[in-house]
């Protein structure tokens, strides 16, 4: 009987520390999707019926859907323009919240290189040339794109990077390059590769 007590009490503690934290996880994604589905949704599920949104107003909302639509699909499902444009709006996300040690400490560091060719094909030269710069400071000028790799690099070349970086932040704020509609122009020419839902 002691046993099974044991048992039991073993089996509500793990449940406890495994079952409800993901549970907890599982709650906080289906709010963050209910919240870009409101806002997004309206805009439609394929390329063309987000693209045919555009005005001069909504832009900004029109590529958002449009991230939002290229990020919903599986990785192995993306095409190279999808990963590219996703990786450069990463960057502009990151790089502003945080700067380039944000951008390289967080999952979005993983596809630097998507970025700098994604970065490339819109035309942002100056966004390009400051990741490009940023990158440079690890070995190879090559991140890991492994995250947890590129932590331990990052905190052997920490005395290099925090200048580079520190500078390449202050450049990336002054940018007069629009990201955003560099970013959908490249989108609706390149809009065949582009392939949703």
């Amino acid at each position: 009987m002691k046993n099974i007590t044991i048992i039991v009490i073993v089996a509500v503690v793990a449940i406890v520390v495994f079952a409800v934290p993901r549970w907890k996880q599982a709650q906080r994604a289906k709010k963050f999707e209910d919240y870009f589905e409101k806002q997004y949704g309206a805009l439609g599920k394929t390329t063309e019926e987000i693209l045919g949104h555009e005005n001069a107003t909504n832009a900004f909302t029109v590529l958002g859907a449009l991230h939002y639509r290229i990020g919903q699909k599986a990785e192995a499902r993306l095409t190279d323009t999808e990963r590219r444009l996703l990786a450069a709006y990463w960057v502009e996300a990151e790089v502003n919240n945080g700067g380039f040690d944000q951008y390289f400490f967080n999952s979005a560091g993983d596809n630097a290189e998507a970025a700098l060719a994604g970065l490339r094909d819109m035309g942002a030269a100056g966004a390009a040339g400051l990741l490009e710069r940023a990158m440079a400071v690890f070995p190879g000028g090559k991140p890991p794109a492994d995250r947890f790799k590129r932590h331990e690099v990052m905190e052997q070349i920490a005395s290099q990077s925090k200048p580079v970086w520190s500078k390449c932040d202050d450049e990336f704020y002054k940018l007069t390059e629009r990201l955003s509609d560099l970013s959908l122009a490249c989108a609706k020419k390149k809009r065949a590769e582009i392939i949703l839902p």
